[in-house]
């Protein structure tokens, strides 16, 4: 069942006529609580309306109240300044103003809905590259088109927001600068900074195994150097620590800045991994990355974590900082 938290009618948020499939429900205080969220559950909030901070209040009722249940945005107006940050907040679909206007059918929110693969622990790794993909570069990329990547994400470790820590005064200046590091760090895997917020990055990597090893090493060195980046480098006053993740799949691409409408289960899994699975100090592998994929000599750095989403993941070991 689709589940709508609005005040609008069904026509408002591009549903036509209210169906049997879809139940607009009004946006209260408090979520119900009902019964626990079946595993088909499509739940969506109408953002129209909503202040930054009470649009991130309800996110959280929201998320409390339906524990476990698949949920994403509706966007009517575009109001949303940064649609990815809400990927990084758990949601699996945003519907902009564009796919409002054009009208959201039955079949377009069956696309978006997330169903997890079987879990199985001996899954095999995906291949690392498809015998038939070549990457001729990022200018060469159609913007619409579904491409493979290995797929990079970095976020600041810690309880606390980056920007909390340093103020708003400071936070534009350290974030930038961080995100100059990062890419720095990242050029020899001629990675592409796709998505971010305060504090992840989205990191798209070409689908080629020396890129990919090229992003593990340079993974490595971000995590052992975290400690030098934020005192020398950004001037802060507190250790600094980096979660990332590494995942391989396919998406559809759009620029950086453009992403918004993007519905991809990879993108989701990345997300996911990254947020809810990976550790501080250590780099996550998803099982869709295949051994090819790291540099030689490193792969008995790495070590079986279980499952994640139906893939086996594997974390590097920890560092120890004296």
């Amino acid at each position: 069942m689709i589940y709508i938290f609005s005040s609008k009618k069904a026509a408002a948020l591009g549903l036509g006529e209210k169906s049997s499939w879809a139940e607009i429900l009004p946006l209260a205080k408090n979520f119900p609580q009902g019964n626990e969220p079946q595993a088909d559950d499509q739940v969506y909030l109408d953002i129209s309306g909503l202040s930054p901070a009470m649009r991130k209040k309800t996110i959280g009722l929201l998320k409390k109240s339906r524990a476990g249940a698949f949920w994403g945005i509706i966007d009517p107006k575009g109001e949303a300044e940064d649609p990815a940050a809400f990927f990084f907040e758990g949601a699996r679909d945003y519907i902009g103003p564009a796919l409002v206007k054009k009208g959201v059918s039955k079949k377009r929110f069956a696309a978006a809905g997330f169903q997890a693969p079987e879990k199985k622990p001996d899954m095999p790794p995906g291949k690392t590259k498809p015998p038939d993909v070549k990457f001729a570069g990022w200018k060469s990329l159609r913007s619409g088109t579904k491409y493979p990547f290995f797929f990079l994400f970095v976020t600041v470790a810690g309880r606390s927001s980056l920007r909390s820590r340093v103020g708003d005064s400071a936070f534009g200046d350290k974030k930038k600068r961080l995100c100059d590091l990062l890419q720095q760090a990242l050029g020899g895997a001629d990675a592409l900074l796709w998505m971010e917020t305060e504090d992840n990055c989205l990191f798209l990597v070409p689908p080629e195994a020396p890129n990919a090893r090229a992003a593990v090493e340079a993974s490595l060195k971000i995590i052992l150097n975290s400690r030098l980046t934020g005192i020398e480098k950004l001037g802060l006053s507190f250790p600094l620590g980096f979660t990332i993740a590494l995942h391989y799949g396919e998406t559809v691409f759009l620029a950086p800045g453009k992403t918004g409408t993007i519905v991809s289960e990879t993108v989701n899994y990345i997300f996911h991994l990254g947020a809810k699975k990976a550790e501080a100090g250590r780099l996550t592998i998803s099982g869709a990355v295949s051994e090819e994929a790291l540099p030689q000599g490193l792969v008995d750095l790495f070590h079986p974590a279980g499952v994640f989403e139906g893939l086996p993941i594997r974390h590097s070991r920890r560092f120890v900082y004296w």
